[in-house]
């Protein structure tokens, strides 16, 4: 191996140790976001020097998640290959500001547009505004009103609770309760 791959795997791992240490004295949220990012920037280096997707993996595999600690919950290349994409978002700041959860779908090329414009208003320093334009857009609150009124659709719903977001959950029980209160 590479002196330069050697040096993004010590870097993977030392800031996977922060991301996934399992312990009472685990380290603080901040910090754990900054490692997720300088993985992904580490990886990023990695690929570069590789030749293909196929590559990276198999050096994901074989380098990284192998080598890793014990101590450690298990890491995946899904994730390795999600916090990739955060340096290709922009700044930790940036990341932070938008959520680390929807920077993949804002790089799809569909979203370009939505990006460019998060990115400026977060430029602005208009946080709150980029946050709420955010919510709307990737997470649109949805209307249940029609699915309660059909029980059928209800139960099938109901059947699916753990896969809804927190605010779909909340959006589905107020509907609920909208149509228990007619």
């Amino acid at each position: 191996m590479s002196s330069a791959l050697k040096e993004q795997q010590e870097t993977i791992l030392q800031y996977l140790d922060t991301t996934h240490y399992i312990d009472a004295n685990s380290p603080k949220a901040e910090e754990k976001q900054e490692a997720k990012y300088k993985i992904g920037k580490a990886c990023n280096k990695a690929r570069e020097i590789l030749c293909s997707d196929e590559a990276f993996l198999d050096w994901v595999w074989s380098n990284v998640i192998a080598e890793c600690p014990t101590n450690i919950e298990e890491v995946t290349p899904n994730t390795l290959i999600s916090w990739r994409m955060l340096p290709k978002f922009g700044t930790l700041e940036q990341c932070e500001v938008v959520g680390f959860t929807h920077i993949s779908k804002l790089l799809l090329p569909k979203n370009e547009q939505l990006k460019a414009q998060i990115l400026d208003i977060i430029e602005t320093n208009d946080v709150d505004t980029a946050k709420k334009l955010i919510k709307a857009l990737l997470k649109p609150t949805v209307d249940y009103t029609p699915i309660v009124a059909d029980k059928e659709q209800l139960a099938e719903t109901v059947a699916t609770v753990n896969r809804l977001s927190k605010d779909a959950l909340v959006a589905l029980v107020k509907a609920m309760h909208q149509e228990m209160t007619k």
